[in-house]
């Protein structure tokens, strides 16, 4: 038998009998929000025809960041959920010796995985085998774009199952600028200024490490020399690869120069035929089917090699790319 609680103990005033407490405009209001986000879920998720590339790539988005919202609200309906999503904020997450964030990197690759796959069709073609182990140098073309676009669609490309879960790092201009809380972000996900010394900590412990060894002269190159490489610039990336004694594999990238057809510039801002015609939306790059291809991985002798020496391999890694480009240049005129 259940004793009796006296009034006075309970905290009830005596005479009075309990009462439900009364719903708050507080608990209405969550009550309906909980509801429209749970008919909200199952509309995003439910299928729906084809909506072609740009409506699959705003459904995928939308999805991600619904979910992302619904958890964010979620979190921040209680003090502690808000103190624990202020300190995901601003501490990150936790970083290998490398410091990369897996888990940022794998949320990125999620968003920018329909990037590649749906709006630029990216796909591989008469690709080599590719190294197993050990550091490796793969390097292909770029566009004049200056923003590392590209370069996140071909790392969330890689990235995807293509290196078994090898850690993968890109090299993009070293003069990229530093910008508050977005250069922190490049780094997090492995996307690091292309210096000698990146280069070396990268493949000294066995990443994968892709690179544009056209560097900031492919910035020059407009629409009518598009897939003619620029000189190299980037002679400590091969010193760095010969002195880990990583593996370098040339490959050619079709579509990308095509995605981003320079046709001039103002001053530093390069005019495109979709920048800044279409404002913030013209740093997507327009929706041209890419093709990746790697080639076999370049033989060189272990021994110390000179300055003359490093200068042979470069030339003959930029003979083997633009024989590539023009490999993919044949196939896609012929059909």
């Amino acid at each position: 038998m259940i004793p009796r609680m006296d009034a006075a103990v309970s905290g009830i005033p005596a005479g009075e009998e309990a009462r439900p407490r009364s719903a708050t405009v507080s608990d209405i209001f969550l009550a309906r929000l909980g509801a429209l986000e749970k008919r909200v879920g199952i509309e995003l998720e439910r299928s729906a025809p084809s909506l072609g590339p740009a409506g699959e790539y705003a459904l995928h988005v939308a999805r991600l960041g619904w979910r992302a919202a619904s958890s964010l609200a979620a979190g921040a309906t209680t003090a502690a959920g808000r103190r624990e999503l202020f300190a995901a904020w601003t501490a990150g997450g936790p970083v290998d010796e490398l410091g990369f964030d897996a888990g940022l990197a794998e949320s990125v690759r999620e968003i920018v995985k329909p990037l590649s796959r749906r709006w630029l069709g990216l796909h591989e073609a008469g690709s080599s085998a590719f190294p197993e182990r050990g550091g490796v140098l793969l390097l292909v073309n770029r566009s004049a774009w200056p923003i590392p676009i590209e370069a996140l669609v071909l790392w969330a490309w890689l990235g995807d199952g293509r290196l078994a879960g090898r850690r993968l790092a890109v090299l993009w201009d070293a003069d990229f600028p530093e910008l508050p809380y977005l250069s922190d972000f490049f780094r997090r996900i492995g996307l690091v200024a292309a210096t000698r010394e990146n280069a070396s900590a990268l493949l000294e412990r066995g990443a994968v490490v892709l690179a544009f060894p056209e560097g900031v002269a492919a910035r020059t190159k407009t629409y009518d020399r598009r897939y003619r490489l620029a000189r190299f610039d980037s002679h400590g990336l091969f010193a760095a690869a010969l002195e880990s004694g990583a593996r370098i594999v040339p490959g050619a990238v079709l579509g990308n120069e095509d995605s981003y057809p320079l046709l001039g510039s103002f001053g530093l801002i390069p005019l495109t035929a979709q920048f800044p015609l279409l404002g913030p939306a013209g740093i997507l790059p327009l929706p041209v089917t890419w093709t990746i291809r790697l080639g076999p991985a370049l033989e060189y002798g272990g021994e110390r090699q000179d300055a003359s020496a490093t200068d042979a391999i470069m030339d003959a890694v930029r003979a083997r790319m633009q024989a590539c480009i023009g490999e993919l240049l044949a196939v896609r005129s012929s059909r």
